[in-house]
């Protein structure tokens, strides 16, 4: 049996039932055991409504909480890292999600931006090491929550991009975005949800993550793949899984499969539709502009690579330098400073 993914119809008066039937056609909680503390990450990229396409339900964490709750007496915290136009802590009270903390006592919302941090050495795509916020460290079962929506440069934002708001540094987020494809990858690697679910009551199309139309698509997602969530999400919105690089990069690492799934609830024909797209012209410039950031990040390392190489051999001198490490230390040496980033 390959992956299982559960798409369950849904509308604004029907979201928390429809969480609730996704999760149980994938007995979406029946790994949870013991675990004690659990995060959950909705996409909170904006101070925006959910209505408005850009974040997620508050309603559709509420009824998560609510499963976990009626079979586990976990501590939870819900996630996320202060974005572009507020805190994230300003972003929890304008979307309702600090009243979940009323309702639930086991519930807390965590800015990850003023957490404690760690730094974790890796050997990741494009990451030597990379600053990891302590709450989630500490957590033993990652719940992602993501957006279902379009975005202008890699077509499609749904679980794995989600994980990109783990990055605590909202400036250098940028610098990683001719990266994105490793860069997911890396983070996936780190933060594999247990569980993922797609907030597709109200989608976005057009010019997403942010500054696309809101356009009603009438779904919940759930699965314990989230290659697999996110490649059904983006069949139901008219986008091929194989056009969408990460996923296949994802696939590729072991994270997930864009191929082998076996679809319950609805069958993707019945809630498949089409939204719309940039126009062609912009999504070449946005790709022409990430290629450049990516040569000239690739430059830049080139420099510091001659520069580090030339000082080591005016101090210590080539022989000397050739004693101390061999031909592939010096390589991987060249490749970590070509290739990869210190978070």
């Amino acid at each position: 049996m390959g992956s299982l993914v559960a798409i369950v119809a849904a509308n604004h008066r029907t979201v928390g039932s429809a969480t609730r039937k996704s999760i149980d056609l994938i007995n979406g909680l029946g790994d949870l055991g013991d675990r004690r503390n659990i995060l959950i990450k909705p996409n909170l990229c904006r101070p925006s409504s959910s209505q408005s396409g850009c974040t997620t339900d508050v309603e559709v964490v509420e009824a998560v909480i609510a499963e976990i709750n009626r079979i586990s007496n976990s501590n939870i915290q819900v996630v996320e890292t202060n974005n572009f136009i507020a805190s994230a802590d300003e972003t929890f009270r304008t979307l309702g999600y600090t009243d979940l903390e009323k309702r639930f006592s086991n519930v807390k919302c965590i800015n990850l931006s003023k957490d404690e941090k760690m730094r974790l050495t890796m050997k990741g795509k494009i990451f030597r090491t990379l600053q990891v916020p302590e709450t989630a460290v500490l957590s033993d079962y990652i719940i992602s929550v993501a957006k279902l929506k379009t975005h202008v440069d890699y077509y499609y934002t749904g679980v794995l991009k989600n994980a990109y708001g783990f990055l605590l540094s909202r400036e250098r987020r940028q610098t990683y975005h001719g990266f994105m494809h490793e860069a997911l990858v890396d983070l996936n690697t780190i933060y594999k949800p247990d569980l993922s679910i797609i907030d597709g009551v109200m989608g976005m199309q057009g010019f997403g993550p942010v500054g696309g139309k809101p356009k009603k698509l009438g779904v919940i997602i759930s699965s314990k793949d989230p290659v697999a969530a996110d490649a059904v999400a983006a069949e139901i919105i008219g986008i091929k899984p194989s056009k969408i690089k990460y996923l296949k990069c994802a696939e590729k690492s072991g994270i997930g499969t864009i191929r082998d799934i076996e679809v319950v609830g609805c069958n993707i024909d019945e809630v498949k539709t089409k939204c719309d797209f940039i126009p062609l012209r912009l999504y070449l410039l946005g790709k022409i502009s990430l290629n450049l950031q990516r040569f000239s990040r690739r430059l830049v390392g080139f420099g510091k690579l001659l520069s580090l190489g030339r000082s080591a051999m005016a101090t210590i001198g080539y022989s000397e330098l050739r004693s101390r490490a061999s031909i592939y230390e010096l390589l991987g040496m060249a490749k970590d400073m070509l290739f990869k980033f210190q978070d």
